[in-house]
């Protein structure tokens, strides 16, 4: 794994939000072909925190994994968290407060303060902390969120280079504007003179109908340097992918991939691009369906299981049910990559 590679051929992170992919262990996810894993700065702030993950030599030491890290600032619980009121808390130039719910703990994000949790995940790629919006916010709250988010931008990159030292790490910045076409190119260019390792599109990369934003995020590759890993954040379904690699896209991630796994929802080439790869395991028409998920597939689940075993297992809720969806649906998204490859 050389960290310089990172981003230059299309790779697919699933999300190991606290330091793990739900329902598998390290070895099963190897299994799946992945190359690396998403994790989530606040939740790792939270569950784990800084001075035990320090200890312990950080989430790579935690989770026995060799592949890449990449860590999300905490950016997206911005918005998902504290923008939509679902926690107590506030954003103001400074940085962002977090009130946890379960205990009413006070957890702070500054650039700052991002970059150095981050070094303490010691993840491979990192990213700088943002003010994340909806794409449908009006034209004055996506102004503030640019230029919150370049102001933050500048002090991540500041604070990143006057630690990093030997150690080879990324640093990706994230291009935001919500739905306002000039000001995701502003916001592009802006960040562009910063010269960052890799430029992320963020936000919500799906409009009030569920399509993609396409339109934005053709504006955004227009104006980041085409020599760095371009990554969309959150996509998503197979054709979702498909279409933003057409774009120029080269890095994906989304919860969808294993949440859906856990509710039946998984995936096969068998099924076709017309409707979205999907097949709907608890339907009752798989349970007596002797036939893997997928006839082409390669996976564990699919070498030695039956749609019918799955169908059952699911449906008394199993949990090595869960188990084999997960590594079935984990093997298809890295199969589709290398597809597009």
């Amino acid at each position: 794994m050389n960290i310089e590679d990172f981003g230059k051929n299309l790779i697919f992170l699933p999300d190991a939000t606290k330091g793990a992919v739900k329902f598998l262990t390290t070895d099963q996810l190897r299994s799946t072909g992945t190359q690396g894993v998403v994790v989530n700065t606040l939740h790792l702030l939270i569950n784990l925190g800084v001075e035990k993950m320090e200890k312990l030599g950080g989430i790579k030491s935690i989770m026995n994994w060799e592949g890449y890290v990449l860590s999300d600032s905490g950016g997206f619980q911005v918005y998902s968290l504290i923008h939509s009121e679902k926690w107590k808390g506030g954003i103001d130039e400074n940085g962002v407060t977090f009130i946890s719910p379960k205990d009413g703990l006070k957890h702070t994000l500054t650039p700052e303060s991002a970059i150095d949790i981050q070094l303490a995940i010691d993840s491979d790629v990192l990213v700088c902390l943002d003010d994340c919006r909806f794409s449908e916010v009006s034209r004055k709250e996506a102004e503030i969120s640019v230029e919150r988010t370049l102001r933050w931008a500048q002090r991540c990159k500041k604070h990143f280079e006057k630690k990093i030292l030997k150690s080879k790490k990324l640093l990706s910045c994230v291009v935001q504007g919500a739905g306002y076409l000039d000001l995701r190119e502003m916001c592009a260019k802006e960040l562009s003179k910063m010269n960052f390792d890799g430029y992320n599109f963020g936000g919500y990369v799906v409009n009030s109908e569920g399509n993609l934003v396409t339109d934005e995020m053709e504006k955004v590759i227009e104006n980041i340097p085409k020599e760095k890993f371009k990554y969309v954040m959150g996509v998503g379904k197979p054709n979702d992918i498909i279409k933003c690699a057409e774009i120029g896209y080269t890095v994906f991630d989304t919860v969808l991939v294993t949440r859906n796994a856990r509710h039946g929802s998984l995936y096969s080439f068998d099924e076709g691009k017309e409707t979205d790869y999907l097949l709907r395991i608890g339907n009752s028409q798989y349970a007596k369906d002797e036939k893997p998920i997928d006839s082409t597939c390669d996976c564990e689940t699919c070498k030695n299981y039956s749609r019918a075993y799955i169908n059952y297992l699911l449906k008394i809720k199993e949990p090595t049910g869960y188990t084999l969806a997960t590594i079935h649906n984990l093997r298809f998204y890295q199969r589709l990559i290398n597809s597009l490859q």
